[in-house]
């Protein structure tokens, strides 16, 4: 594994797509979380392996130098070996636990979001009640205008009715 390139230092050509113009990418909400738990993760694999080193003396990857023979060539693997057999495991039990602790979030956010669209059908539900109260309401109102209307209405027409009749009694002589 090479280290990763340094940075471009010439502004004229981006050295990744981040640097390039335009809108920053969307993250989400729980990226930082996430990130957090990768860095605690790697904090774990390098401690382990840093105390294996640490236990065993000289690191087996250091080459012998070029006068000495080396005795210990397949020892040396066979310590490699471990270490990456060890790391795998590390990384895998890492693995697991991060979907774990994934799936756990995955169930307490969507227990919330059943909850919250619970509390908004009832409301939706409420507010639905609250508008057929009113539009009844507002019917049985103009109904009511709509009779007086109506009787006013035949009342005048009674009395032009009768102004007639009156009208033309007073005339006939």
């Amino acid at each position: 594994m090479s280290p990763p390139e340094p940075p471009s230092l010439d502004p004229a050509t981006p050295s990744s797509p981040a640097d390039t113009p335009g809108p920053p990418p969307r993250a989400s909400r729980l990226s930082g979380m996430f990130d957090s738990v990768r860095q605690v993760g790697r904090d774990v694999v390098s401690v382990a392996l840093g105390r294996l080193l640490e236990s065993q003396g000289k690191s087996p990857l250091v080459p012998p130098e070029a006068g000495e023979p080396n005795p210990a060539a397949p020892d040396a693997a066979k310590r490699v070996g471990v270490l990456h057999a060890v790391a795998q495991q590390l990384r895998g039990a890492a693995d697991t636990y991060v979907a774990a602790k994934l799936d756990e979030i995955e169930a307490r956010v969507d227990e919330k979001l059943e909850t919250i669209e619970a509390r908004i059908d009832r409301k939706i539900v409420e507010l639905h009640q609250q508008l057929v109260e009113m539009r009844d309401r507002e019917l049985r109102h103009r109904l009511r205008l709509l009779k007086v209307t109506l009787i006013f209405t035949a009342l005048v027409a009674v009395l032009s009715l009768v102004y007639k009749w009156v009208s033309q009694l007073w005339q006939l002589p």
